[in-house]
């Protein structure tokens, strides 16, 4: 904004006055214009984080809707090695081993709630809107912490399958150790189950609201 002096020096009060109210005027205009334009900003700036937020919730609740389905496979495929591990244990003629293990994982993302923080979008939403997006954004975090760890539950039972082909059985405690990681892999996946149906119905939740 540029302020210009009159041509010439007012030469009573009243052209003073005048020239000082025009300016004010002039001042004002401009801040409340400004004032507009940063509204419109800040404005649009919001409605592109939502989107953002919007599509990634969407996408992330299918990824996941695609999860809760195959995990119940893989706890049957876990419960299958267990039977297979108490057959050995036995010490029953094993004539045909058919034993199948299949590690899902859901890939969810956060770069537009990263996005809305680095731009400041959330600053300029409702309190409780951000708070609804924490919330579902910290379970979602937990969701995937939870799912790093049951991941290496998963491998510790996979990784003793190849010795199930060897000519010599393992040993009686081998086996034992198997079942046990086992039992703790399926566990996880129950729990996993569980948190994973929570988030669903949080993702259903907040995009209702859309």
């Amino acid at each position: 904004m540029e302020i210009h002096a009159p041509d010439q020096l007012p030469e009573t009060w009243r052209e003073t006055a005048k020239h000082l109210a025009i300016i004010t005027a002039g001042v004002l205009i401009a801040l409340a214009l400004d004032g507009i334009v940063s509204w419109i900003d800040h404005r649009m700036l919001v409605r592109e984080a939502v989107a953002n937020l919007t599509a990634e919730l969407r996408n992330n609740k299918k990824e996941l809707d695609g999860l809760l389905v195959n995990l119940e496979k893989q706890q049957q495929q876990l419960e299958h090695a267990d039977e297979v591990a108490g057959v050995i244990l036995a010490h029953k003629p094993i004539v045909h081993l058919e034993l199948s293990l299949e590690a899902h994982g859901a890939e969810l993302k956060n770069a537009a709630v990263t996005t809305g923080q680095i731009t400041g979008a959330f600053g300029y939403m409702d309190y409780a809107e951000v708070s609804r997006y924490a919330d579902i954004y910290d379970l979602q975090a937990s969701f995937m912490r939870l799912q790093e760890r049951e991941g290496q539950h998963f491998l510790d039972v996979w990784s003793f399958v190849r010795h199930l082909g060897q000519n010599e059985p393992p040993a009686d405690d081998a086996v034992q150790r198997w079942r046990a990681q086992i039992d703790v892999a399926i566990i996880g996946i129950v729990d996993r189950e569980q948190i994973g149906r929570q988030l669903q119905k949080r993702y259903d939740e907040i995009l209702s609201r859309r």
